[in-house]
């Protein structure tokens, strides 16, 4: 497109302001670019009053605190607090970017509603915010800490976590997306937030530190390149725009003043995790002496018993100085001022998000299994039995995933394709899955092994009626599947293909009764090769 410059403007700019007619040019074409852009979100915003939405880009849809934290209830079991907290954070930080844009007030920047969320992992830090981004329909980026380095190191800097969200916003170049955020705002959660924390009462840890001092700037606001500046690609256009007269212009950064910050972890580790630290500080006592030496008037005071505690929740009680105990800068933990916490997942928790969540692990099984023509059903007994299992691995809902697996691997292995078109899942089949699965399929256990270890050796295997009882009567003591103890009473039986034994190898009564079987076998066999050989 090409622009005319009246000349008396072209004059009026050189005599008003004293500089060269070049230097006139380039003030007066930048002016030109910013008042166009000006103009045309504008035209973007009356149009919207009007109801007449923009092809280019789609206006932001403003939801109440109450009407977040219903939508985030479909999803997430359980934890009241941190719905309610980010409910609140978002709607307002969202609804005040709205009203910056309008002209009916004399505030320049608005307090952002920053948060710092604790609590252990798998209890709906990250999902919550998944399904916020999906609500409130703007760029989300969830990154993990542990990925970025404070720049100058090598690895990611925290700038490229914003480059990063530009790539996810809506528009056809890099200067657009980042337009898009400027104006309408975004999420960034930063999760795993604690393993940049300084560990140790004394000294500092610099390359954690100041990776928490550059998320600090982010915070703080911070205009970001929209390309990484040390890539050739964005020196080679930072000098043509430079020739140009177009260096450091507003439209190739994006700014962080409208990105809503939302920071978390399990501040979890083997020396002064965060509970641990809360916990010594509310055990004490009025009259006592904390340990910068302040007396302690009052306060939250524990029993002193011995009894297990673990069910209890010591994150709601968490406090700045906490924070600050456990290795985040004190800049950091003031720029975040609303704080929250979820709660451990108990086996009831467990239940619910597997029973009462729209996007339920069984209605996705379900879903599954209904797309090769099968009925997958679960009973009451099978969900609690899963949730049972779920808790004792204490790593909360992604826990669930694993448990299922192990039950349901060899079933969607095995029935798509056959002729079995329903499968009811209890707690026998959670039991023992892969014993009910070959009962289905009128196979036996030891058949399987036997197909199994010929695939994966190349031997046939033979077993005599003495060691089939004993291995029945084991799994029956042992309270395991029956496939289980075939795979714990033969562990060793790798080592027949390495003695190179050739033919069918016969598994009698000595050979499930002995542990050290195969070991011995195996030891026989190789000093007799090197006696050979001497």
């Amino acid at each position: 497109m090409k622009i005319s410059i009246p000349r008396e403007t072209l004059d009026k700019i050189m005599k008003d302001f004293g500089v060269s007619e070049e230097k006139a040019t380039r003030l007066y074409l930048s002016a030109f670019d910013d008042a166009e852009s000006y103009f045309w979100d504008n035209i973007e915003e009356k149009m919207a009053d009007e109801g007449i939405s923009s092809v280019k880009s789609s206006k932001i849809q403003l939801y109440t605190p109450k009407e977040v934290k219903a939508f985030l209830d479909k999803f997430i079991i359980g934890q009241e607090e941190y719905k309610k907290r980010i409910a609140i954070a978002s709607a307002f930080h969202f609804s005040m970017i709205k009203i910056m844009r309008s002209k009916d007030h004399s505030l320049r920047r608005f307090r952002k509603k920053n948060t710092l969320i604790a609590g252990p992992s798998g209890s709906g830090k990250t999902y919550c915010i998944e399904v916020l981004g999906d609500l409130i329909d703007v760029p989300t980026l969830i990154v993990d800490a542990t990925d970025y380095t404070e720049a100058g190191y090598v690895g990611k800097s925290a700038d490229d976590m914003v480059r990063e969200l530009i790539d996810m916003a809506p528009g056809a170049t890099k200067k657009e997306q980042a337009q898009y955020i400027n104006k309408n705002g975004a999420i960034i959660f930063i999760d795993e937030l604690d393993k940049k924390a300084r560990e140790g009462s004394g000294g500092h840890d610099i390359s954690k530190e100041g990776f928490q001092r550059a998320i600090l700037k982010l915070i703080e606001r911070k205009h970001v390149s929209i390309e990484n500046p040390m890539s050739p690609s964005a020196q080679i256009q930072d000098m043509m725009d430079k020739q140009r007269g177009k260096g450091n212009r507003q439209d190739n950064m994006v700014s962080t003043e409208n990105i809503l910050f939302i920071l978390g972890g399990s501040f979890q580790r083997s020396a002064d995790p965060l509970e641990k630290i809360i916990k010594k500080r509310i055990s004490r006592g009025p009259g006592s002496m904390d340990e910068d030496g302040n007396l302690v008037i009052g306060g939250f005071t524990l029993p002193d018993q011995k009894k297990d505690e673990s069910y209890k929740n010591y994150y709601p009680f968490a406090e700045e100085s906490d924070y600050i105990k456990f290795g985040l800068i004190p800049e950091l933990v003031g720029r975040t001022p609303i704080r929250s916490y979820v709660n451990h997942l108990s086996k009831n928790d467990l239940m619910r998000i597997m029973n009462d969540t729209e996007d339920s692990l069984l209605k996705q099984y379900q879903l599954e299994f209904e797309s090769f023509g099968i009925d997958l059903q679960f009973t009451d007994d099978a969900i609690e039995f899963v949730a049972e299992k779920a808790e004792r691995q204490k790593t909360g809902a992604r826990a669930l995933i694993g448990v299922w697996e192990n039950i349901l691997t060899d079933f969607q292995f095995e029935l798509p394709g056959g002729d079995r078109k329903s499968l009811l899942v209890n707690k026998e089949v959670c039991e023992t899955p892969k014993d009910y699965l070959l009962k289905i399929l009128s196979r036996s256990a030891f058949d399987d092994f036997i197909s199994k270890f010929h695939g994966e050796m190349g031997i046939d295997l033979e077993f005599t009626n003495e060691a089939k009882e004993y291995v029945k009567e084991y799994a029956k003591q042992e309270g395991i599947q029956l496939s289980d103890a075939l795979t714990v009473l033969l562990t060793g039986a790798s080592a027949i293909n390495y003695i190179g034994h050739q033919g069918v190898f016969e598994i009698t009564l000595e050979v499930v009764k002995n542990p050290k079987y195969f070991d011995d076998l195996y030891m026989n066999w190789h000093q007799k090769k090197f006696a050979k050989e001497d």
